[in-house]
């Protein structure tokens, strides 16, 4: 894994505003049963820890959530300085043109370029390191946001993914930095294809188009093959790009402030937590109120963490991620007092 380090490259990056958008209709584990989920709360919340997440409602599409986060990035920032848009999502509003366009239009920006990036939960990690490396190489602004809407994704019946994803989208802004000690310190990312069909949606692509076979089929929804494996894999994923990370600059999780994680499962985090030392009041949860919001929850999340005011200027951040591809990443950000005070 190369490890990305802005300040290295002579244009240190940080981000100036952060934003968030979750829709508003609630879904708790007795409606998930309701609908047909082959789970009783209790046991979702024993399984996964989530007690509720987020769905879109039906008018609403990944573009809106993606979006209304932007705009709260945006908050206090003209944006016709944005030279640049990158959305992570997997679930785009259409096969084609990217997503990424219809948020542009729709924010009133420039004509500056807008591109979609896809690797399921690490679309987040992935958006940043596209939107730092523009800003090292001469933008001025780029959005790097992560949007999904999984709930249209979900099979209902299938006891392994039924009650575990929720809808979501967060944004940070990007911009030049004149301290190489703070903002954005490093970032690395990697990907294994061996793992490509242990999560994956079967139907809908090039490879096997939508048709009334397909659909009947329900080759149209998220499958998750070999759910242990999964488990570990996520585990194991975030912990090693983590460490990976880390030792490129000499530091271990014991030099972390706060790790903010992709929210797959609770368990996960919990395990994550033990095998890497980390006490359990420095891993950011949040999926027992928002689900796994795939490529958005890291977005959400430290959106989240900024608002609430936990963090001082000085503190390491730790960003995790691992999902389907399989893919991973982790970036190290260092809070300046210019973010906290947003």
């Amino acid at each position: 894994m190369k490890v990305l380090r802005p300040s290295a490259l002579g244009r240190p990056v940080r981000i100036a505003r952060t934003g968030r958008h979750l829709p508003s209709r609630v879904v708790d584990n007795a409606e998930l049963q309701r609908l047909g989920a082959p789970l009783a709360p209790d046991e979702i919340v024993r399984l996964s820890g989530i007690e509720t997440r987020r769905w879109a409602a039906d008018d609403e599409a990944t573009s809106d959530l993606a979006i209304a986060a932007a705009r709260a990035a945006l908050r206090g920032f003209d944006p016709q300085r944005v030279d640049r848009v990158v959305l992570g999502t997997v679930s785009p509003d259409h096969p084609s043109p990217s997503t990424a366009c219809l948020v542009q239009r729709a924010l009133g920006l420039r004509e500056v370029p807008a591109l979609d990036v896809g690797a399921s939960c690490s679309a987040f990690l992935y958006a940043l390191d596209v939107a730092a490396r523009a800003v090292i190489t001469g933008d001025d602004a780029v959005l790097a946001i992560a949007a999904d809407v999984r709930s249209r994704f979900l099979d209902i019946s299938d006891r392994s993914t039924c009650a575990l994803f929720g809808d979501g989208a967060g944004a940070a802004l990007l911009v030049p930095h004149d301290d190489p000690a703070t903002g954005l310190v490093a970032i690395g990312l990697l990907a294994d294809g061996r793992g490509a069909r242990q999560v994956y949606v079967p139907a809908g692509g090039s490879r096997l188009p939508a048709s009334a076979a397909t659909v009947a089929a329900r080759e149209h929804f998220i499958r998750m093959e070999q759910g242990p494996q999964v488990y570990m894999s996520a585990v194991e994923g975030m912990i090693g790009t983590g460490e990976r990370l880390l030792a490129a600059l000499g530091l271990t999780f014991a030099d972390v402030d706060l790790v903010v994680p992709h929210q797959p499962n609770r368990r996960i985090l919990e395990r994550l937590g033990r095998l890497a030392g980390i006490p359990s009041d420095r891993v950011y949860v949040n999926i027992d109120r928002v689900g796994n919001i795939s490529g958005a929850s890291v977005a959400v999340a430290l959106d989240e963490v900024i608002e609430s005011g936990r963090l001082k200027a000085g503190d390491r951040v730790l960003l995790l991620t691992a999902g389907a591809g399989y893919t991973a990443g982790a970036a190290l950000l260092v809070a300046d007092e210019a973010l906290l005070s947003r």
